[in-house]
């Protein structure tokens, strides 16, 4: 379920630019080079056939749609998955942050751990602004936070606020 919530994500990044000419994309070609018959030379409609050089191309790429949809419960589930896995690997801890000491105790501690990927969970403006320029270091919103966020973070902090509306975001507010 993880890897097809992550696949869904992966191909809804992709553009999908690739693309060429055909025989009727390429200018000009317009009427027909030598009559059908009597000239000896293999018949021809187009100067911008495959066959010739500078014509259009037979059967080259054109542009995709790659974009995928996936059930909303399944993205539920697939995060409620690797937040268990995550907490069950002991990569979750949950703080409190409430006053400025803590969160430079925080900023302290995570820039000594800064070669870990770390993700912060966070419904407050002041933490996202103070550790955003962390190198290493995501800080999200409970609802801004993906799947992908969760599988790349070596170390998941969530702060106690942020706790109550992701567990109301992944269950419905059951």
């Amino acid at each position: 379920l993880i890897a097809q919530v992550l696949y869904v994500y992966a191909n809804n990044e992709r553009k999908g630019t690739s693309s060429v000419k055909g025989k009727g994309d390429v200018s000009g070609g317009g009427r027909k080079p030598w009559k059908q018959k009597g000239t000896g030379r293999a018949r021809s409609g187009s100067i911008r056939s495959p066959l010739w050089v500078g014509g259009g191309v037979a059967f080259g790429p054109n542009n995709r749609n790659w974009k995928r949809s996936i059930n909303k419960k399944m993205v539920q589930k697939a995060m409620c998955i690797m937040l268990s896995k995550r907490n069950k690997e002991e990569l979750v801890k949950f703080v409190d942050i409430d006053s400025k000491n803590e969160l430079k105790s925080l900023r302290d501690k995570v820039t000594k751990e800064s070669s870990k990927k770390s993700l912060l969970v966070s419904d407050s403006e002041k933490v996202s602004l103070a550790l955003r320029n962390v190198k290493s270091f995501k800080v999200t919103t409970p609802m801004g936070v993906n799947l992908k966020d969760l599988v790349g973070a070596k170390n998941i902090l969530i702060d106690m606020e942020a706790l109550n509306i992701l567990e109301k975001r992944l269950t419905n507010g059951k």
